[in-house]
């Protein structure tokens, strides 16, 4: 994640989002998980409506061989920002419709993430990574049986292991319960036995384990700012009763 020196406005801005937004209605229909799900014009649509004055967001979206990647960038009209790391979805088929479709996906949940909107799982990463639609795609019972996808090489989990190593470190906390929590909600049942889908389900979870960590962290150096003993022209203005 690259940011300005000061955060503090856009972690006020982001703190006005969250007490006005108001959760979208889930109005689309899931078939594979027979649920619903907010559709990405209901995430955009809330989100522009708790915006407060000064405060926006853009999203670039990129693409290298079967995968997508899209980056989100909260801008101040202070010159603040935050631009978070890009999310990586795979896209299974190469046809503009998968490609889209991962695009949605990666487009709604990062954006889900940032600002809090509670948009339940959607059909979008289903036909972008071609998930069985079936059956659990990590579930196994009786007997393992030999996978058909395509396995992690040990230098794609020496990757990972790195980037767990660094986020540990950068949330203060032991890499093995980052681990397990990641592979807990990835779904991801065996370390020994992973896919590749496996490792970019656990990629995307710690991926966005470390956007909510730098969120909670922006909201709490900005209420640290605010009791440091410093006050703003409003508060001054509003002390002198004129």
């Amino acid at each position: 994640m690259k940011k300005s020196e000061n955060i503090s406005e856009i972690a006020k801005a982001l703190n006005e989002v969250r007490k006005n937004i108001k959760q979208p209605e889930k109005n689309a229909n899931n078939p594979f998980f027979k649920s619903k799900y907010v559709m990405l014009e209901g995430v955009v649509d809330a989100i522009d409506k708790a915006l407060p004055k000064g405060f926006a967001y853009t999203q670039e979206v990129t693409s290298d061989g079967n995968q997508i990647s899209v980056s989100t960038f909260l801008m101040h009209e202070s010159g603040q920002y935050i631009q978070f790391d890009p999310l990586n979805v795979p896209v299974g088929k190469n046809d503009a419709q998968a490609f889209g479709s991962a695009e949605t996906y990666a487009r709604r949940y990062t954006l889900s993430a940032v600002f809090g909107v509670t948009s339940d799982v959607d059909d979008d990463g289903n036909s972008a990574t071609k998930s069985a639609p079936k059956e659990a795609p990590h579930k196994r019972r009786g007997a393992p049986k030999k996978s058909s996808k395509p396995m992690a090489s040990q230098e794609d989990k020496d990757t990972l292991k790195d980037k767990i190593a660094a986020l540990s470190k950068e949330m203060a906390m032991e890499p093995k319960p980052l681990t397990v929590a990641s592979m807990k909600n990835a779904k991801v049942t065996s370390w020994k036995e992973m896919t590749k889908d496996d490792l970019n389900a656990m990629d995307h979870e710690l991926t966005t384990e470390l956007m909510e960590f730098r969120q909670k962290s922006a909201e709490k150096e900005a209420a640290a700012t605010k009791t440091d003993g410093t006050e703003s022209t409003d508060d001054l203005w509003d002390k002198l009763n004129v």
